[in-house]
């Protein structure tokens, strides 16, 4: 058996096309003229994900998590994290994000973790340190957003 293969020919009969979303981006020619164009391209993204669009300008806010692993529902695993701790880190982001929208702020989440956990001790695992300098290391990739609040830098850098 292999497991990257499949006799099973429905998983060809993919959906590509779906309604949009309602509502009108509030695009204003000032901003097609002065805004950097990621910061409407963004705008797109977060209405094609679902955004209400009349909440665009809100600020945006990155809430940044080492969560892992997958959970039915019921609290099953689906997939494992490399500690139990990234099962639960999610419900404080969710938290975190209700909250921020009931702010009318704009909230985004990501999640970056490593393997260096205990897990990983005498492997070569413990080596993986690709994911930490990424996370560590974006403020130096983007001098352009170093006038920007912390979270302006993070969601902007999101984006690109």
């Amino acid at each position: 058996m292999n497991i990257f293969d499949s006799d099973d020919p429905s998983l060809l009969n993919i959906r590509s096309r779906g309604a949009g979303p309602t509502g009108a981006l509030p695009i204003t020619p000032e901003m097609l003229l002065q805004r950097p164009s990621g910061d409407l391209f963004g705008w797109t993204q977060n209405a094609g994900m679902g955004w209400d669009p009349s909440r665009m300008s809100g600020d945006d806010i990155l809430i940044l998590s080492t969560h892992g692993g997958l959970r039915e529902p019921d609290g099953k695993p689906i997939a494992l994290g490399y500690h139990t701790g990234h099962f639960e880190v999610h419900l404080l982001v969710e938290a975190a994000a209700r909250e921020l929208a009931a702010q009318r702020a704009v909230p985004f989440a990501a999640y970056c973790t490593d393997p260096c956990d205990g897990r990983t001790q005498g492997t070569p695992g413990m080596f993986a340190t690709t994911q930490r300098w990424c996370c560590a290391a974006w403020p130096a990739r983007y001098p352009r957003a170093r006038g920007l609040s912390a979270w302006q830098r993070a969601t902007r850098a999101c984006r690109r």
